[in-house]
């Protein structure tokens, strides 16, 4: 294969493909890609692998956590307490390490989704059309591309119809460039003038075309500007910036406690005191919190991917669990997709035409007032035959095996497509007689398509013309069945009986194309065919008929839907079709039809709405001003006829009102409402330039992922404030303990550890940390979907009134048992030095007491676990189908009886026991810490039953 990269625009297409080992209609093979990619490598720019491990790695120390851990270690070998200090050593150690392979995995996880949901390319390999990622793009390669495609590689053009492509970002001209495939031959042309290449990045705007690709990654004129591009930062997330500011704010008070602990003890900086000093300030720290986080949203991701859901930015996992409005595309969104024509109305005919078949089966019958009609007879009918030419030229579809589903295009025209494959005139049979010669893509502003092309007569062309009733607009003739012409300009029974048709055909559930033909001339015009004005081709056209498209509603989409009621989120319908069409969808779908259910779903939902506000059009909405808007009882429902800047408006409008909404899209021209929505959807088979405008990519372009992606949004924030209310109210039961314990004092007037630093340590990670990821994969509670959407934040005055009162019932009682053992059952002997002594016998009771609170306090944070699954629920409250609560979560019960197990041989291990933990065996005291526990229950029990009977506020954990 020889090299031509760089003078491909000087050379003829036929002599790059030749060099590059390329069929010019069947591409190469995968075989030959397969070796291609390995030679040249994946076509991306250096930089975006996106995964620094150095980085990670000193994201895990750099933070306020880690921060109070390393100077407790430095203190702790200062003041020579190596066994302390060699524990904090493991810890940082094991919490780096921790976090460091969590977070590696989550960033190479994002990465990977970021490829999956990056543009993408459609390439012809061994004569079928792929859809490939662009990174597997490979010299030799053969592209197609249309409207709203970014050009994945440097490629060299073989076919143009009325291609134009947007190259600002290399040459800074504002004027997108109109692309040809003859060769330009010449020194030094600028990469402006080379009209008959394609350059990595830059966004197709107009028409279509297939191109060999002849450079990929660094090799590009993109990769020789970007060398030394950058990995850009991972952006912190607003939950995460919350989450950092507290731990900021602990490392403040972790501080504030250590200046308690000195000024009590009169700022004698002898050993025991800074070591309780440590003590203190490392119980109010989570040290598990940056780990469990990491997991938390590193498998979050993972189960949305094979939901369908392609997170892009992070940001989404918590914007999910907020969202109010989704407004969502009808066409393969909230429907099947896969379009087929079922009516056809023609001018002068008594009846309709029924067509039979499935989507993308190209046999099918002919029927009209249920007689089956002879397609060679109705052929026969010029207006007929007329229509059916449209259908199958004035389109971009492309089918090889319809019913094996090789076909690619838009759903819509496909559907014309297989329509004219039934008569028997698909576009390959037709275009050996009528080639194309020019193309008016449709646009949201024209809504429609039209396709010039050159038959025999070379003289005269073919104009034909598909789109939405506006072309009825552009007609000033009507053809009978033998072909001739009779004007309607000023007709207005022949408008009326038009619009009577479609409106019935709507009312059916179809999406109605108007079909209109015409002939012109370049002596007419005056000038070549490239350079007739669309206005100009577009006009005196002759109505041929009507062609009534069905989508088929998507049997999941009514139950995601009424989901959606019940969850307190409206959806809107968005559409490009008839008022009427519209209206029958979103019937048939729920999003018009009230609600059952209780009182608060019914306040929930706003699908009782009067049809007068609720159903529009684009042109009545975008006709309101902003008060207009704002002064209406509720945003429609279903807005017909959409186009892209009514979204935009939509979106505004719900921002207004203060709702958190949810955009799909697809096209081009869907980037600005995508980019404006709080969480932008863009569909899989969608463009490039929608795809990088979202925050989320569905894969299967289906309503009910959307929904089960705002499901898995609600838990994962859900199961966030479970582990954050767990850890936290830990972390107070530790400091009112340590607080208090102040009081405690020996004879040489030093206070006495209730806990030991290292008690503290295996608290807060062997026994806190594994309930904590267990609460974060907690499945999503059954009522997860019944109330309306989380708007407060993650710290909300409930979860902040949970932290303190759970930790004040773990802290003083845990203190209880310490009094008890040794003032109520022992001498009340503190001994002295019991801080640091390794001898039993002196210190006999306060090890023992210490081990009380260390038992009272683990098993109590365990068991709290299970409080935080449910924080108004009753532990005697069962799952769905009758199961125990207890049992629900493998996890959480495999942690939970671990952790329970774990800190036993602690206390009766030589030396482990006195030397590192500073703790004793224990006999008769285990029946006080189960004493304790059983008291914790019952106080649990207590408060949520108080809450469960005063707070009315929705509750979605």
């Amino acid at each position: 294969m020889e090299a031509v990269s760089g003078d491909a625009h000087g050379r003829s297409f036929e002599e790059v493909c030749k060099a590059l080992g390329t069929n010019l209609d069947s591409g190469i093979s995968e075989a030959r890609a397969t070796e291609l990619l390995k030679k040249h490598g994946r076509n991306e720019l250096k930089g975006q692998a996106g995964v620094n491990p150095w980085k990670i790695l000193l994201g895990q120390v750099a933070n306020g956590l880690t921060a109070v851990l390393i100077i407790a270690m430095i203190v702790s070998f200062a003041v020579q307490d190596y066994a302390e200090g060699g524990v904090l050593v493991l810890v940082i150690a094991f919490n780096t390490a921790v976090g460091f392979i969590q977070e590696y995995r989550a960033e190479k996880t994002m990465d990977a989704l970021r490829k999956m949901a990056s543009p993408s390319a459609k390439v012809i390999r061994e004569g079928a059309q792929h859809r490939i990622s662009s990174g597997d793009a490979v010299p030799g390669d053969l592209l197609t591309f249309e409207v709203g495609d970014i050009i994945p590689a440097d490629c060299r053009l073989l076919e143009v119809l009325n291609l134009e492509v947007d190259e600002a970002l290399l040459t800074g001209e504002a004027v997108p460039s109109l692309k040809t495939v003859e060769p330009i031959v010449g020194e030094d042309v600028t990469i402006g003038d080379r009209t008959n290449m394609v350059y990595s990045s830059t966004t197709v705007v107009k028409g279509r075309g297939r191109a060999v690709v002849v450079s990929t990654g660094m090799a590009t004129e993109i990769g020789r500007i970007s060398k030394a591009i950058s990995e850009t930062p991972t952006q912190s997330t607003p939950m995460q910036k919350k989450l950092n500011k507290m731990a900021y704010v602990l490392l403040v008070c972790a501080l504030l406690l250590a200046l308690i602990v000195f000024a009590v003890n009169k700022f004698e900086f002898n050993t025991e005191i800074v070591i309780y000093a440590i003590a203190l300030s490392i119980a109010i720290i989570p040290e598990g919190l940056i780990a469990v986080i990491t997991i938390v949203q590193a498998l979050g991701v993972r189960r949305m991917a094979k939901q369908h859901a392609l997170v892009r930015k992070l940001v989404a996992l918590e914007s999910l669990q907020a969202v109010t409005n989704i407004c969502s595309d009808k066409t393969g969104t909230l429907t099947q997709g896969k379009m087929v024509v079922t009516t056809v109305w023609l001018p002068g005919h008594d009846a309709e035409y029924s067509i039979g078949g499935q989507a993308y089966e190209t046999e099918g019958n002919l029927s009209s007032r249920g007689r089956v009609v002879a397609k060679e007879a109705a052929l026969e009918d010029v207006n007929f035959r007329t229509l059916v030419e449209c259908c199958a030229l004035c389109n971009t579809a492309n089918i090889v095996e319809a019913s094996e589903g090789k076909v690619w295009g838009d759903p819509t025209e496909i559907a014309l497509q297989v329509f004219a494959y039934k008569m028997n005139m698909g576009k390959p049979m037709l275009r050996k007689i009528k080639e194309p010669v020019e193309e008016f893509p449709f646009s949201s502003d024209t809504k429609r398509m039209s396709m010039v092309c050159q038959g025999a007569d070379k003289e005269l062309q073919d104009v034909y013309t598909k789109g939405a009733e506006v072309v009825l607009t552009i007609c000033d003739n009507v053809m009978d069945r033998t072909g001739d012409l009779r004007g309607i300009t000023g007709d207005e029974e022949f408008v009326k009986l038009v619009a009577v048709h479609q409106e019935e055909m709507a009312k059916q559930g179809l999406r109605v194309l108007v079909i209109a033909y015409r002939q012109a001339s370049e002596k007419a015009f005056g000038k070549p065919i490239a350079k007739w004005d669309r206005a100009e081709v577009e006009r005196g056209l002759t109505f041929i008929g009507l062609v009534g498209i069905r989508d088929t509603p998507r049997t999941e989409s009514e139950i995601s839907v009424r989901q959606c009621h019940r969850a307190g989120i409206s959806v809107h319908m968005l559409t490009g079709d008839h008022k009427a069409t519209a209206l029958t969808i979103a019937r048939e779908v729920g999003i018009m039809e009230p609600v059952t259910g209780s009182k608060r779903a019914r306040e929930a939902s706003h699908a009782v709405v009067p049809i007068s506000t609720s159903v529009m059009t684009a042109t009545e909405f975008d006709a309101l001003s902003e008060k207009e808007v704002d002064a209406l009882d509720e945003l429609p429902l279903v807005i017909a006829r959409c186009t892209p800047s009514t979204k935009v408006r939509m979106i505004e409008a719900l921002h207004r009102r203060n709702k958190f909404a949810a955009m799909t899209g697809d096209g081009v021209n869907d980037a600005p409402s995508l980019k404006k929505a709080d969480v932008g959807i863009a569909m899989g088979a969608g463009s490039d330039v929608a795809k990088t405008s979202s925050d989320i990519v569905l894969t299967d372009n289906n309503f009910a992922t959307i929904v089960q992606a705002v499901a898995e949004g609600r838990r994962i924030f859900s199961n966030i404030r479970k582990f954050v209310l767990h850890l936290l109210s830990t972390n107070a039961g530790q400091v009112i303990v340590l607080l208090i314990g102040l009081a405690f004092k020996d004879g040489s007037g030093t206070s006495v550890f209730p806990l030991s630093p290292v008690q503290i340590l295996f608290l807060n990670l062997v026994t806190g940390t594994p309930p904590a990821m267990a609460l974060g994969i907690e499945p999503a509670s059954s009522t997860i979907m019944q109330v309306p959407p989380h708007l407060r934040g993650l710290f909300t005055k409930e979860l902040i009134m949970d932290i303190f009162v759970y930790g004040s019932f773990i802290g003083v009682l845990a203190l209880t048992n310490w009094v008890l053992i040794i003032y109520a059952f022992g001498n009340g002997d503190l001994a002295t030095l019991c801080n640091t002594a390794s001898n039993l016998d002196p210190c006999s009771t306060v090890f023992r007491a210490r081990s009380a609170v260390q038992m009272s306090f683990t098993w109590m944070i365990l068991f709290h676990a299970y409080n935080c699954r449910h924080l108004r629920a009753s532990l005697f409250t069962t799952e769905g189908g009758g199961r125990s609560r207890f049992f629900a979560n493998k996890v959480l019960v495999a942690s939970v009886f671990i952790g329970a197990v774990m800190p036993i041989p602690t206390l009766y291990i030589p030396t482990l026991n006195t030397d590192i933990f500073k703790q004793g065996g224990l006999t008769w005291e285990w029946v006080i810490v189960m004493i304790t526990l059983f008291v914790f229950f019952f106080l649990s029990e207590v408060y949520k039953l108080l809450k469960r009977r005063f707070m009315t506020t929705p509750y979605n954990m």
